[in-house]
C-alpha cells in the first residue's frame, strides 16, 4: 500500500475526507430532505437534489446520476431528467446489463425496480426482500451486478442485521445470504470470484467470501476507503482519503493522478466492457473521463 500523502492532485487532505464523509453519510442514512422541487428537470449544484450514484449506461457513452428525485442524464453538459416514472423515487443504486441495454435495475429507499425496455416502463422486483413496511422497505443502498452473469446481483440494505441479499434470476427472487457491516460505503463483485464481495469501509477495503450463507471476512487495506470499483479485466480501484489507488492483485497498489481543478470527487465508475474507460463526477457535477485506465484524464465536453 502506498504511503499516505498529505495532499495530491485532487487537492484533498482534510477537506476531501470531510466531503466524502458527508456524501457517504447521506447515502447511508438518507439524511437529506428531498428537494421541494421534485419536478426539477435540470440538476445543478445549487439545488438540494442530493446525488447518490452515477453510472455508465450499457452503451458506455450515456451517463446517469441517481438522486433523491429520480435519475438524470448528462446531455450537452447539463444533467437533464430521464425516466420520468422514477421522478419521485430516491434512487440509491443503478445497474445495467452490459449485454442488453434494455435491461436496467434501480433501487433505493423503499423499492427495487427492473426495466426490460430501456426505462420506458418499470416493474417491482422485490420478492424475498423485506418490503412490508412501505414506503420505507426495502431500503436498498447498493446493488452489484455479476460481470459474468447479469441475472446475478447482490443488494445491500440499510442496517447491520441480515442486510445482504442475492438474486440469481434477475430479481425474480431474492435470498438473504448474511450480513456485512452497515458502515460499508460501496460494494462490488470480484470478477474472478463472483461469490465474493469487495466493500469500501471506514476500516479499509474488505473482502467477503460468501458460501452457504456463511461470510468469511478478509481485511485487504487499512486506510478508510470510500468507494470500490471492480474492473472487467480483474483490476480494482479504490477511493481513499489520500487519493485513488489501483491494483491488479489486491496486494500492490499504485496511485491514479487526476487534476480536478479544485473540485471534489463524488466517486469513480467504469465501463463494464472496457476496463480503460473511467469517469469521475465532482461536487460541481463536472465529468472527467479517462480512456486509458486512469493514466490521463480530460473534462468531458458533451
Amino acid at each position: 500500500m502506498p504511503k499516505k500523502k498529505k495532499g495530491f492532485s485532487l487537492g484533498i487532505g482534510f477537506y476531501f475526507a470531510l466531503l466524502l464523509v458527508v456524501i457517504v453519510g447521506f447515502a447511508i442514512w438518507g439524511g437529506v430532505k428531498k428537494d421541494s422541487e421534485s419536478n426539477l428537470d435540470v440538476l445543478t449544484p445549487q439545488t438540494n437534489t442530493h446525488p447518490h450514484i452515477f453510472s455508465f449506461a450499457a452503451n458506455d457513452t450515456t451517463i446517469w446520476m441517481g438522486t433523491h428525485n429520480g435519475v438524470y442524464e448528462l446531455i450537452d453538459q447539463k444533467w437533464q431528467r430521464t425516466f420520468k416514472e422514477l421522478m419521485t423515487s430516491d434512487v440509491m443504486a443503478i445497474e445495467t446489463n452490459p449485454n442488453n441495454s434494455l435491461n436496467i435495475f434501480v433501487a433505493g429507499h423503499g423499492f427495487v425496480k427492473r426495466s426490460d425496455d430501456g426505462g420506458e416502463t418499470w416493474e417491482t422486483a422485490e420478492n424475498g426482500l423485506p418490503n412490508q413496511a412501505k414506503p420505507n422497505e426495502p431500503d436498498v443502498h447498493y446493488l452489484a451486478m455479476d460481470p459474468k452473469n447479469s441475472s446475478h446481483l447482490f443488494a445491500m440494505l440499510a442496517g447491520d442485521d441480515k442486510n445482504l441479499y442475492e438474486t440469481k434470476d434477475g430479481g425474480e427472487q431474492w435470498l438473504n445470504v448474511g450480513s456485512i457491516p452497515q458502515g460499508a460505503y460501496s460494494i462490488s463483485i470480484l470478477p474472478s470470484d463472483t461469490e465474493t464481495i469487495l466493500a469500501a469501509t471506514e476500516t479499509g477495503l474488505v473482502r467477503y467470501n460468501i458460501k452457504d450463507r456463511d461470510i468469511e471476512q478478509i481485511q485487504i487495506t487499512n486506510e478508510p476507503a470510500y468507494e470500490v470499483l471492480s474492473l472487467s479485466d480483474g483490476g480494482t480501484i479504490i477511493m481513499t482519503e489520500s487519493g485513488l489507488l489501483k491494483s491488479t492483485d489486491l496486494e500492490k497498489w499504485s496511485d491514479l493522478e487526476v487534476d480536478l481543478h479544485g473540485e471534489m470527487p463524488l466517486g469513480i465508475k467504469g465501463s463494464k466492457q472496457d476496463p480503460n474507460r473511467l469517469i469521475i463526477v465532482t461536487d460541481q457535477y463536472s465529468v472527467y473521463e479517462s480512456n486509458d485506465g486512469g493514466a490521463k484524464w480530460s473534462l468531458r465536453e458533451s
